[in-house]
């Protein structure tokens, strides 16, 4: 794990979308608006998992538990032959946060989550303020796959935390709910949807948009769905 000093970093962001993009590309909800506002938080010191939870580490929570519900694609409770070291997937927000109590340990919060990704300067990137296609497996432009968590040595943090960019997206512990002071009547609001953070390969959809490459960037899913390109991360306090 990785330490992430106490002290203040910058989360949100004040974007909007001038050309109303999400019309463009059939979607409902417009970009960055449940972003807002930009503010400045402090947090106490945590660690942070410095790679997502990967096949193995899961592969053995299972044993340790006899847990029955398994990666949808495993077969016959083991993960596919040499992915040992990617990123595990298809688990739902549920069995996350099990295998995170199971290790003593929490899903992030979304702050959490934020300032392990862009530091206390509050990087648009983890590497920095620039977009820099291939530091990262993400979008179309990516593997389209997952690939080891060691895989992209660049796409790291100012805390050195890694693979927060890109691989697969990650379950927070918060449900997706307004920041303060956001106004916005937004009908996904609720106590319904966990907030994912940060992105990963895909294969179509919006997700490779510009808008959902930035560390501020935050989506909803239903805690009990699962995916093929969504994983986690664990925190301790």
């Amino acid at each position: 794990m990785v330490l992430v000093p106490a002290g203040e970093f910058i989360m949100g962001t004040n974007k909007v979308d001038k050309e109303e993009t999400h019309k463009k590309i059939g979607a409902v909800k417009p970009l960055y608006l449940d972003q807002h506002p930009e503010r400045k938080l402090f947090l106490e010191d945590y660690y942070i998992d410095r790679y997502e939870v990967t096949n193995e580490e899961y592969s053995r929570f299972l044993n340790a538990n006899q847990f029955t519900d398994i990666p949808a694609h495993w077969e016959e409770g083991v993960f596919p032959e040499g992915q040992g070291n990617h990123p595990v997937t298809q688990v739902t927000w549920w069995e996350a946060w099990s295998y995170c109590q199971w290790s003593d340990k929490q899903l992030p919060t979304e702050a959490q989550w934020e300032k392990a990704a862009r530091g206390p300067d509050g990087l648009p990137f983890p590497w920095g303020h620039e977009f820099i296609k291939g530091k990262a497996n993400v979008g179309i432009g990516g593997d389209r796959k997952t690939m080891p968590v060691t895989s992209y040595p660049e796409d790291s943090s100012p805390y050195k935390v890694m693979g927060l960019s890109g691989n697969v997206m990650e379950w927070t512990l918060d449900w997706y709910l307004p920041y303060p002071g956001n106004t916005r009547k937004e009908f996904r609001f609720g106590k319904v949807f966990k907030v994912l953070r940060g992105n990963g390969f895909q294969k179509a959809g919006h997700y490779f948009l510009e808008a959902y490459r930035y560390s501020f960037s935050r989506t909803e899913a239903n805690p009990n769905d699962f995916f093929e390109n969504v994983g986690f991360r664990c925190v301790q306090n």
